[in-house]
């Protein structure tokens, strides 16, 4: 058949919409309307008659008449339900409260030991005492002190 020909019955299809035309013709015609195709023996493609859009409307014709459409593409067959990895943090939510719980046990030993850590690391304040550095030197007076301590003032009694 000419491509005038086929245009004419592609018109009457698209004009009407009516699927008892795909009926009148054998599936090889029809599928030149639905597919792209090849002009001549050479490399070239031409674009299919109906587009995807009209095709669309024509199944949706025919299914709703009750009858099956006959140029229906395979498709591959689908798992019924595949189990998504999901986030990470949500799949290891028992793991780590466990972990935190542990962690808590010893937390106040672990906090105070933070803090004296950084009270040592903290530098002290420049007094006369830590300038002087009387805080090396007073342990060694400390020593060479008598054990006597302060003497008290007698009180004048008249």
């Amino acid at each position: 058949m000419s491509s005038s020909s086929m245009r004419r019955i592609a018109g009457r299809l698209v004009r009407g919409l009516k699927p008892e035309y795909f009926e009148a013709y054998n599936e090889e015609f029809v599928q030149t309307f639905l597919k792209p195709r090849k002009v001549g023996g050479r490399l070239r493609w031409k674009a299919p008659l109906l587009g995807a859009r009209q095709v669309a409307e024509l199944r949706k014709e025919t299914l709703m008449s009750g009858k099956p459409w006959p140029y229906e593409r395979q498709r591959k067959p689908q798992a019924l339900h595949v189990k998504k990895k999901g986030r990470t943090h949500y799949n290891n939510k028992e793991e780590r409260a466990a972990m935190i719980a542990e962690n808590m046990k010893d937390m106040d030993e672990r906090m105070e030991a933070h803090t004296r850590a950084l009270r040592e690391q903290r530098p002290r304040k420049h007094t006369l005492y830590t300038l002087l550095k009387l805080h090396e030197v007073e342990p060694r007076l400390r020593q060479n002190q008598s054990a006597g301590g302060k003497k008290k003032k007698k009180k004048n009694k008249k």
